[in-house]
């Protein structure tokens, strides 16, 4: 269901004009790049957090998942910067008409603070919290956020409310904004730990 989501965002965009296009295909080329940072990140912290739990120190756990959120959000940081500072050189490398070129930069823009927002949000909810056995947490989280907040926004932005290209993808990558507050609340409570094994 989730998957579903991913083309009918672009799909928005695509019934924009053809420089929203190209610049949002500019501009999720390099963001997908950091991303899969993201994602190396999210699978480690559910290894470290399945171990902890097998270890059986609540103590440790805890400390061991406060460490790796604090480390989530400093990357998260320095990813956003990087993506700000090299959008400049690496547009360079693309043959864009003007207008395609000051939108992907005004989107790269959007995805360095999104960046953010995504290397605390998907760490620990698909990494300490679905690794620790919360996986029911998580998938109804992203069903919530995707297909009740972000597609509704996202086509309103888009087609009634007719907002700027900027401010729909803003609509579209909304959802590491939306999931960051259960996110956080949900691991304060730790009702998330779940001893899988014997």
């Amino acid at each position: 269901l989730w998957g579903v989501s991913v083309p009918m965002q672009t799909a928005i965009l695509g019934h924009l004009s053809k420089n929203a296009i190209a610049a949002n295909s500019v501009a999720t080329t390099f963001y997908q790049y950091l991303k899969v940072i993201v994602i190396a990140m999210s699978s480690t912290s559910a290894v470290m957090i399945g171990n902890a739990i097998g270890r059986g120190d609540m103590r440790k756990l805890r400390e061991e998942a406060r460490t790796l959120v604090l480390i989530d959000v400093m990357i998260g940081l320095v990813l956003g910067v990087l993506l700000f500072i090299l959008r400049t050189p690496l547009l360079s490398v693309y043959n864009l008409t003007e207008e395609a070129y000051v939108l992907a930069d005004h989107l790269i823009i959007v995805m360095s603070f999104v960046m953010v927002g995504m290397s605390y949000q998907m760490p620990v909810s698909f990494g300490i919290i679905q690794g620790a056995g919360d996986a029911k947490f998580t998938m109804t989280m992203n069903m919530v956020s995707t297909w009740l907040i972000v597609m509704p926004l996202s086509f309103a932005a888009a087609f009634w409310w007719k907002w700027p290209v900027e401010a729909v993808v803003l609509a579209i990558q909304s959802d590491q904004i939306f999931k960051g507050i259960p996110t956080f609340l949900r691991f304060r409570g730790y009702k998330w730990v779940n001893k899988l094994t014997k």
